[in-house]
């Protein structure tokens, strides 16, 4: 059975602009052992920023609930139709406000785990890493980066669909993480373009102990104040989320 922990914290550049935290997620597991999350990291320099990351967020795990409810097993093409629905909802509401779209500019990263398998999907920066129960890590999709430095590209630009990328999961994936780009100076070695397994296998340690089944309420207060931590905040002033989830349990070393 699914078990996860959730937690954000915000960005010091934004408590100094005085600014929320711009991060929004989800996480639930449903009926059938069946996992969907999602991470929206909202632009700094867009005006309605946190509220776009909200509306991708809540439009995009609606879809997919709903296309799981009517036994959708093609999963690359429902997480691609799931992020079209979020991109819509953010335009209806741009237009009811009178405001131009790149106003609620925001990433995407959504996964979807069922014991058939599933898929992960995502435009922007910030990663999705998934195991298979062996301690040993991989990245879906390397950061997403924008034309010019310090860029990278929003559900709301006019291309987004273009460059969504989606990739399908076997049902051999046990574990799974998605996080803000605040995260992944942490996560990631980018000369090697790899994922640093030691975080990863420091992070689930805990989870894997853990008892109970879907959200442990616990290890997520305790995550958020890891996120706090000056171990994060001196490797980045942006605000971080994170979302771990995992479906075994620990194992002695052999």
């Amino acid at each position: 059975m699914w078990r996860f922990v959730v937690a954000r914290a915000i960005g010091t550049s934004h408590r100094r602009a005085n600014l929320p935290c711009q991060d929004i997620f989800a996480c639930e597991v449903l009926t059938g052992d069946v996992l969907v999350a999602a991470i929206a990291d909202g632009a700094g320099s867009a005006s309605m920023a946190e509220r776009g990351a909200e509306i991708a967020v809540v439009s995009f795990i609606a879809h997919l609930k709903c296309g799981l409810e009517d036994k959708v097993t093609d999963f690359n093409s429902l997480l691609r139709e799931a992020a079209v629905s979020a991109r819509t909802a953010i335009t209806v509401e741009a237009e009811l406000k009178r405001m131009k779209v790149r106003s609620y500019a925001s990433t995407l990263l959504g996964i979807v785990l069922t014991p058939a398998g599933g898929g992960a999907l995502q435009i922007g920066d910030g990663v999705i890493v998934v195991g298979e129960g062996r301690d040993e890590w991989d990245w879906v999709f390397w950061p997403q980066r924008g034309e010019y430095a310090n860029t990278t590209n929003f559900l709301t630009d006019d291309d987004a669909i273009q460059r969504l990328e989606i990739e399908g999961f076997s049902s051999a994936i046990t574990d799974v993480a998605l996080m803000s780009d605040g995260l992944e100076s942490l996560a990631l070695n980018y000369a090697s373009s790899t994922v640093y397994d030691p975080f990863f296998n420091g992070m689930f340690q805990p989870l894997l102990k853990a008892t109970g089944d879907a959200k442990i309420d616990a290890l997520s207060v305790s995550l958020e104040k890891f996120l706090s931590s000056e171990r994060v905040v001196s490797r980045t002033d942006d605000d971080v989320s994170l979302i771990l989830a995992t479906r075994r349990k620990d194992e002695p070393s052999q």
